[in-house]
């Protein structure tokens, strides 16, 4: 029975249940945002990877040649059912759309697409055999600039809960164009937290002369966030607060040091002429 036998770290290793849809996750802390909604069926998330072969049509030249083989980019889609709807979440599944400030409960869907229409979007599972507590394990994918690109739908059966089917891709940036629209976090239950410092956001635009707040969470909590600019003629930073100086662009940099280890953060700041 050489080769019948499975990883006796098997229930350490292993993703349960449904999972949960949120708008923000810490994963240094485990703690959770806002549930965006119930769901029914689970969630499913692809990344469908487009390569190019630069060699397929070159003779004598095999095809994948692993050093002609580029990867242009990726798509991260996550998809299922909400079986609970809200004015804000139906605002979500149109995806281009305003609720009426004079009406909340009234959506109105547009024909152009804002930058505010792009949010960021969690799925978390359950993961390990210590799924329970302040160090329960979890696998975390981040969707990056998610937008629903499906339209808005709904199945009603007789008797039965109603469905709003969603279909949430992640975008690039041109702000940063070299991040990948995902990532993904995977956490053994019982461990300790790793230290780490997290930014709320990791791309961000500000005029010349106008400041924008970031704010960074540490584990362990408490921590003193020592904060610098790659370009201070660009953007200067002090406190979290980043004030524009000229157009262009810079990286601020968020870091902690935990026992003689530098952890850090950072996000793209993009410096636009004042209109």
């Amino acid at each position: 029975m050489k080769y019948t036998q499975i990883p006796t770290t098997a229930f350490q290793n292993i993703q349960m249940n449904a999972g949960i849809l949120v708008d923000t996750f810490t994963p240094a802390t485990g703690v959770i945002g806002n549930i965006l909604g119930a769901t029914s069926g689970g969630c499913n998330f692809t990344d469908t990877v487009t390569y190019k072969d630069y060699g397929e049509d070159i003779d004598n030249c095999p095809k994948n040649t692993k050093e002609l083989k580029k990867l242009e980019s990726h798509e991260a889609k996550l998809t299922g059912d909400f079986v609970t709807v809200s004015a804000a979440n139906a605002k979500r599944l149109v995806g281009a759309a305003d609720v009426d400030q004079l009406d909340s409960t009234h959506i109105v869907p547009r024909n152009d697409v804002l930058d505010s229409d792009f949010e960021e979007m969690w799925l978390i599972g359950d993961y390990s055999d210590v799924n329970t507590g302040a160090n329960a394990g979890f696998v975390a994918i981040h969707l990056m600039n998610a937008l629903n690109t499906g339209g808005f739908q709904i199945q009603t059966t007789d008797k039965e809960k109603g469905k709003f089917a969603f279909e949430f891709t992640g975008h690039y940036s041109i702000q940063a164009q070299d991040t990948v629209p995902y990532e993904i976090y995977i956490k053994q239950g019982g461990s300790e937290p790793v230290p780490a410092v997290l930014l709320n956001t990791h791309a961000v635009t500000v005029a010349v002369d106008d400041t924008v707040t970031l704010t960074a969470t540490t584990t362990p909590a408490g921590e003193t966030v020592t904060w610098s600019s790659s370009a201070t003629g660009k953007a200067e930073v002090a406190a979290g607060v980043v004030t524009g100086k000229a157009a262009g662009s810079a990286i601020i940099t968020a870091s902690i040091t935990v026992d003689g280890v530098t952890y850090t953060d950072t996000c793209t700041v993009v410096v636009e002429t004042a209109s």
